[in-house]
């Protein structure tokens, strides 16, 4: 059998939890059969940085790494190496309440919502919504209520998850 470099990144500041959900995540995308050549073969993993660092230098850091043919994450029966990531997107999840004006837009109605409860940081935006439920008005189409997950960019960039990378059975 062979071995394939992956990569991927997975939301989460606790980095074992965000492994068990990167692996999870693969299981499902790749299945459980076994050399699949992603994180779904890997049962460790090894930090290679204290310092969360921006996607674009975390992904400079492990293409630096996995070019180093001795380095040990090579190993495709070794562990995953793991760098924090910075980033200026969160994800949270928002309660409308029933409003009788309603919302244009799903996004309309989380952004009025949280920056009315003061979750909505300086310079953040509201960027798309996600799975949900919510209650439109049959005559007009507005948003009444609902609570759904919304993607925010544009805040400060802080620690948010995790680019794991390495070299797995194929």
């Amino acid at each position: 059998m062979g071995a394939m470099d992956f990569t991927v990144y997975q939301d989460g500041t606790d980095i074992a939890q965000a492994f068990r959900d990167a692996v999870e995540n693969a299981q499902y995308e790749y299945g459980h059969r076994g050399y699949t050549g992603t994180i779904a073969e890997k049962d460790e993993y090894q930090t290679v940085s204290d310092t969360a660092l921006s996607m674009d230098d975390a992904e400079a850091l492990a293409d630096r790494i996995m070019r180093d043919y001795e380095h040990p994450l090579q190993d495709k029966w070794g562990p995953a190496g793991a760098i924090p990531v910075l980033s200026d997107q969160r994800r949270i999840k928002v309660t409308v309440p029933h409003s009788t004006q309603g919302y244009a837009t799903p996004e309309e109605a989380a952004a009025a919502v949280l920056a009315g409860n003061g979750q909505l940081l300086p310079g953040e935006s509201v960027e798309r919504s996600g799975c949900g439920v919510f209650e439109r008005c049959p005559r007009t189409g507005r948003v009444r209520s609902g609570e759904f997950d919304v993607t925010l960019r544009g805040g400060p960039a802080e620690h948010r998850g995790w680019l794991f990378f390495g070299c797995a059975a194929y």
